[in-house]
């Protein structure tokens, strides 16, 4: 069964892996997302696996949702998902202490994605911004923006707890 179990969800990444790709290889291509596969996140992963993996989330709570009748823009998920931690690039030098990097970094995210998406909504800027709720005042206000705050939530402690190394990179840009 367990067998069973892991070919299921091997499938199912491979899946969202075609779509992060589809959706997001601008991004993941981009030199800020280079930099962001190589800095340290969650004491397990980087940055960029981290979004990489928040984008896998996303994309599953996506479609369970869609199951429902509840149309979510997949697109957006995945790129919201792979900007929403840029901002942090550079941490050490950039922000003072966790608590500064937590209050600060999704207003820098968000500057670094209007860089890298050109034509960004207003309600995926709002998404970036809000992802670090409730440890930050500003509420998710989408469908999307809800995805993002879950699946960033469940993918830090997947990094923070999980014992096998988080690395996903070979998986998608293999």
């Amino acid at each position: 069964m367990r067998n069973k179990e892991m070919r299921r969800k091997e499938r199912r990444n491979q899946r969202n892996d075609i779509l992060i790709r589809k959706y997001g290889n601008d991004i993941l291509k981009s030199s800020e997302f280079e930099i962001a596969l190589s800095q340290k996140h969650h004491h397990r992963s980087s940055v960029g696996d981290h979004s990489i993996l928040t984008a896998r989330a996303g994309l599953t709570m996506c479609k369970m949702i869609n199951k429902t009748g509840i149309r979510i823009d997949e697109r957006k998920v995945v790129r919201i998902s792979l900007l929403h931690d840029l901002g942090m690039l550079g941490r050490d030098d950039r922000y003072r202490n966790n608590h500064e990097c937590r209050q600060l970094h999704p207003k820098n995210s968000a500057i670094t994605a209007r860089k890298l998406w050109n034509d960004i909504d207003p309600k995926s800027i709002q998404a970036i911004t809000s992802h670090m709720w409730p440890l930050s005042s500003s509420a998710p206000r989408s469908k999307e923006a809800v995805i993002l705050c879950v699946a960033d939530k469940v993918t830090a402690l997947g990094d923070c707890f999980n014992p096998k190394n988080r690395k996903v990179l070979s998986s998608i840009l293999g």
